[in-house]
């Protein structure tokens, strides 16, 4: 479905930025190999640790995946994606803004998203967390959403009849045609690491299919054997006010967290 073509022009413009063609091949090069490549790979490990009920190794790969998908969309459009760090909804509020670039995500997806923001950055169980109960079902819908926007869609196609249109407004038409009623396998990014991983049957394949209603070797409408689970936990510090007096004097807690504790 997708595939990389450089800019037909000398110059490529999206979002507020405009950049020369050696530019957005770096982007473009950046994008794929270190952001969705890797993106895929966290993906893979979050469904990993949620089968194995590592909770807290769940949600932080899982807010790892997404958020190197969404910077990944951004560097594609030749967008910034600095001072983000971990913030989900600025990523999210950032392609929004990306000037004909028409992103199409469920309330439920962006919902997902908005709790991997709240609890995703927690490596070191500073504040209250849970995970809950269909979350890997919403990781593997979620990923799919934002996933398929994450290839560059730049330049110009030209019919047959002469006709110049632009790459980008066929792509996204093509994209969001897509829909969950269909064959979800049917978006496949071209030289994408999960499909790499299918395709030649990867030691991590069995883990991405494993009760993946999105990716896997056969389209499936449901799932079977799958049992939801939900799970809450509270750091020590949380539940006792003296233990957090000690331990903010040599641990550095999120500004939140420390704000909350004061009030």
């Amino acid at each position: 479905m997708a595939e990389t073509v450089l800019p037909s022009s000398c110059s490529f413009r999206a979002g507020a930025m405009k950049i020369d063609i050696q530019s957005q091949a770096v982007l473009i090069e950046f994008a794929t190999r270190v952001l969705r490549n890797e993106a895929d790979k966290d993906y893979i490990i979050a469904r990993i640790a949620h089968r194995f009920e590592f909770d807290q190794q769940f949600l932080w790969s899982a807010e790892q995946a997404v958020e190197k998908y969404l910077k990944a969309i951004l560097l594609f459009n030749a967008t910034s994606a600095k001072g983000i760090w971990h913030n989900l909804n600025e990523a999210l509020r950032r392609i929004h803004s990306i000037q004909d670039f028409d992103i199409r995500l469920p309330k439920d997806v962006c919902d997902f998203v908005k709790y991997l923001d709240d609890y995703g950055a927690n490596r070191y169980l500073e504040f209250p967390s849970h995970v809950r109960m269909n979350s890997l079902l919403e990781l593997d819908r979620a990923v799919w959403f934002i996933r398929r926007y994450c290839y560059y869609m730049g330049g110009e196609i030209k019919k047959l009849d002469g006709t110049v249109i632009e790459r980008r407004t066929a792509h996204l038409a093509a994209v969001n045609a897509l829909t969950v009623d269909d064959d979800p396998r049917k978006c496949r990014i071209f030289g994408g690491y999960l499909e790499k991983v299918l395709d030649e049957k990867l030691a991590s394949a069995p883990y991405l299919v494993w009760q993946n209603f999105f990716y896997g070797r056969v389209f499936r409408k449901r799932i079977s054997n799958y049992r939801p689970r939900a799970s809450a936990i509270n750091p020590p510090q949380d539940m006792h006010d003296e233990w957090f007096e000690i331990l903010e004097q040599f641990v550095d807690f999120p500004r939140r967290r420390t704000t909350a504790k004061r009030r």
